[in-house]
């Protein structure tokens, strides 16, 4: 019988599940809701939990259990993984499975030893770790060898991965401990300061998502509700994409003065051979409207922003595990 394997992009904002042979099997918010009792039950897990956000009353909890890449909350960490593993396998154990765990660039031991500990006690039987700006490159099916590296900005939920990589490693890269996630907080701030106008996560997501823009002059338009911070009474405005292009520049301006501190750390051939390629962007966040203008003006150079942004460090995965001598060459070494 042939091993089942799986990829598990365990993201603080996303979860998306690769099944080798199916390809992207599950993709939802990685969130729960959690009972405040003394038993601390799961209700509602994923797409469920997510809808639930700011609309629940005291006898529950909104708990996202993955934190800027961390597992922080491990109990609920188990639980999710276990509800998202049976909503692609009803029937059956992953004990006999081999899944990969992308991870944060620059991972510590203690990070991956709580992966270790969630995918155990959810009965996964063998567990591999990769670091996720490697997996974007192969997911993205960029050419890349051992002397043939290629520059990868990955902008996941609550991480940010910047790195020159190769098949023979991270040669220099960060993971700064924010992402996508901060565009949506920035939002809710900037509404508030600007408009007098108190909105949640979710109103927040859905502007980000219908109208974000790093083009100042882009009039796109959707109608905002929530609670007007002088009265306290509910309000509704009208904003255009250009009315929140400072909070959404906010993010992606702070990721390319991180890239370029790590672009001038690299040896001159590296240099030389990311000059000629561009850079790779990915991630939850690399679909927002203007990225490739805006960061082609900033870089003065080609950038090369990911089809499938979300799920190019599952596909990634699927490309390391569905490849025995690959997935040895890649995979950290741990206890």
């Amino acid at each position: 019988m042939a091993t089942e394997k799986y990829v598990i992009d365990f993201d603080s904002a996303q979860t998306n599940i690769y099944m080798l042979g199916g390809g992207v099997v599950l993709s939802e918010p990685t969130v729960s809701a959690v009972a405040m009792d003394d038993k601390n039950q799961i209700k509602a897990v994923g797409e469920d939990a997510w809808r639930l956000i700011g609309k629940t009353a005291k006898n529950t909890k909104i708990v996202f259990p993955v934190f800027e890449g961390e597992i922080v909350n491990e109990k609920v960490a188990i639980g999710t993984l276990k509800a998202f593993l049976g909503k692609i396998k009803q029937k059956g154990s992953f004990s006999g499975a081999h899944v990969l765990f992308p991870v944060p660039c620059g991972v510590t031991a203690e990070m991956v030893e709580k992966y270790k500990k969630v995918a155990k006690a959810c009965g996964i039987g063998k567990v591999y770790f990769v670091e996720a700006p490697i997996l974007s490159a192969l997911g993205q099916r960029i050419p890349m060898n051992d002397s043939s590296p290629c520059f990868i900005i990955d902008m996941a939920g609550g991480t940010t991965n910047i790195a020159a990589v190769s098949l023979d490693g991270v040669i220099a890269g960060i993971s700064v401990n924010f992402g996508g996630n901060k565009i949506s907080t920035d939002i809710i701030d900037y509404v508030a300061d600007t408009y007098d106008l108190q909105i949640g996560l979710l109103t927040a997501e859905k502007l980000k998502n219908e109208i974000g823009s790093l083009d100042e002059n882009d009039s796109l338009s959707a109608v905002v509700n929530g609670r007007d911070l002088k009265t306290g009474a509910p309000r509704s405005i009208s904003l255009k994409a250009m009315d929140i292009v400072a909070p959404v520049k906010s993010y992606f301006d702070k990721i390319a003065e991180l890239a370029q501190a790590v672009l001038k750390k690299l040896p001159p051939e590296v240099s030389a051979e990311i000059r000629h390629a561009g850079i790779y962007v990915s991630g939850i966040s690399s679909s927002i409207y203007g990225l490739e203008s805006y960061y082609s003006k900033k870089f003065q150079m080609q950038i090369n922003v990911a089809e499938y942004g979300n799920s190019c460090v599952a596909l990634g995965g699927g490309v390391a595990i569905g490849n025995t001598s690959l997935l040895k060459k890649l995979a950290l070494k741990t206890k």
